[in-house]
């Protein structure tokens, strides 16, 4: 998969509802989908998503404001338990967030939504912060720095120090080189305890916590306790009683393989091209983690997919290990990184570097497949030529005609013997590559600081962000 890329949050969120006005496609090609649900019902949806979230983070707040509208506590430590409330709807709806829900991540697509995510738990966090400044301000600060105080006081500071202590942990995750499976168990550990005892803080030392105030402080832990659940125990459990299939393994460079996987047989996988899944090899010495990959075969090949993986951590390294006959979970697909949902784009370009080619390659065999008659671009950025995938199959697409494609190598470690383009790809070279950035579509799908500088090339040069398409998700 791509990595996220540093684009304000926000920006992404209103540019994919902007840009991305089809719903989330489960079929093999956007199109019927498309018909069945108007540009129109896609963008009110979107914004009904769009609205729901803050309607329920503020909705507590309004519901303890009825319940008790004269209240002993002064503005400040109002304001104070107001960011308390705030901060764990927030934390609440994170488990929501990531539940991987397809109606909540239809409108916007898995990655912007976990954009979205961190952006939160950083919000989240500032308002729990808040919270205790603001009221031990009006109770005393020994409320913050004070041992003899009560025993749900404490809890809150654990709370709170845990929460901390995640944030932490996944800012400097990259940089303290922790593995993400590692993480990952550390966060599905440390979620559910900090929302635990923010739950039991709030009910100790609530003026209003009994009755219709418990309901509402009871109900999104209830969800987001469900949540977690049903992703942590349920989901693996459902999605191995229809298992795919590994068929086929096959080494394309010294470091990247690709797998076919076989659907089961009472389960169709439809996706539309450039999409990706989550995957859990049972089986051959991998560890049983699920990662997520994106989908390099075309959806025409009815009842199985490939993904094509590079090896860079402990699972991805036992990728030759895999045989024939394992067993794989899949979930999903998701995503919105597809051109079959912009079909008024009749000009793409696409731009890969390394193993980032594998989205774009299903949507290259789909057009292949489907003969269409687009025009493409590709730029694709490699190390230097060994690292260079799928070289054959893209001459082969390019001499079909179907899509009108162009193929420009870009290498950063070229030899004398080579006569293409080398160097570094910015946005400026990008836009002479493929004669200028007019009635252009972009689509990319390259390491993180690759992306984000292109993408502001692209818009300082007026491209508009509809027209840019960034393959967003990371780990």
């Amino acid at each position: 998969m791509g990595s996220s890329r540093s684009i304000k949050a926000a920006e992404v969120v209103e540019r994919d509802a902007r840009a991305y006005p089809v719903p989330l496609v489960r079929a093999r090609a956007a199109a019927p989908v498309a018909k069945r649900r108007s540009r129109l019902e896609s963008r009110a949806w979107a914004a009904f998503v769009l609205l729901l979230y803050p309607l329920l983070i503020l909705a507590p707040l309004a519901i303890f404001a009825a319940l008790n509208p004269v209240s002993d506590h002064s503005r400040v430590e109002m304001v104070g338990i107001g960011c308390a409330v705030v901060g764990f709807m927030i934390l609440a709806l994170q488990f929501v967030l990531t539940a991987r829900l397809r109606w909540v991540e239809a409108p916007f697509g898995l990655d912007v939504l976990l954009v979205f995510h961190r952006v939160m738990a950083l919000v989240a966090t500032a308002a729990l912060l808040v919270h205790p400044i603001l009221i031990a301000s009006g109770e005393g600060w020994p409320l913050l720095t004070g041992v003899r105080v009560h025993w749900y006081i404490w809890v809150g500071r654990a709370a709170l120090a845990l929460l901390l202590l995640q944030v932490l942990a996944s800012l400097s995750r990259r940089a303290v080189r922790l593995p993400y499976e590692r993480w990952r168990r550390i966060h599905n550990v440390f979620a559910p305890t900090i929302l635990a005892l923010g739950f039991v803080h709030g009910v100790a030392s609530g003026d209003d916590m009994h009755g219709a105030g418990l309901i509402v402080w009871a109900a999104p832990s209830a969800v987001a306790l469900a949540c977690w659940l049903y992703g942590l125990v349920v989901r693996p459990r459902l999605l191995l009683r229809r298992p795919f299939r590994v068929i086929g393994v096959r080494q394309e460079t010294p470091e990247i393989w690709t797998l076919t996987l076989k659907a089961h047989a009472t389960r169709p996988f439809d996706f539309a091209p450039g999409q990706f899944q989550f995957l859990r090899v049972h089986g051959s010495g991998v560890p049983a983690e699920e990662h997520p990959f994106s989908i390099a075969s075309s959806p025409t090949q009815a009842g199985s997919i490939a993904v094509t993986i590079k090896e860079s951590g402990d699972f991805t390294r036992g990728i030759g290990r895999i045989r024939p006959g394992d067993v794989a979970a899949v979930h999903g697909p998701f995503g919105r990184f597809s051109h079959t949902l912009h079909e008024d784009e009749r000009k793409l370009v696409f731009v890969a570097g390394g193993v980032g080619i594998t989205p774009l390659m299903s949507m290259l065999r789909y057009m292949r497949d489907h003969r269409e008659s687009r025009s493409v671009q590709l730029v694709y950025a490699s190390r230097g030529p060994s690292d260079i995938l799928f070289r054959d199959e893209l001459k082969a697409i390019a001499a079909s005609g179907f899509p009108a494609l162009r193929v420009t190598h870009v290498l950063a470690n070229a030899s004398d013997s080579w006569l293409g383009e080398t160097g570094r790809l910015d946005a400026k070279r990008l836009a002479q590559l493929c004669g200028g950035v007019e009635g252009q579509a972009f689509y990319l799908c390259c390491p993180p600081p690759m992306t984000a500088s292109l993408v502001r090339g692209l818009r300082q040069m007026g491209v508009s962000p509809s027209r840019i398409h960034t393959d967003q998700f990371s780990l």
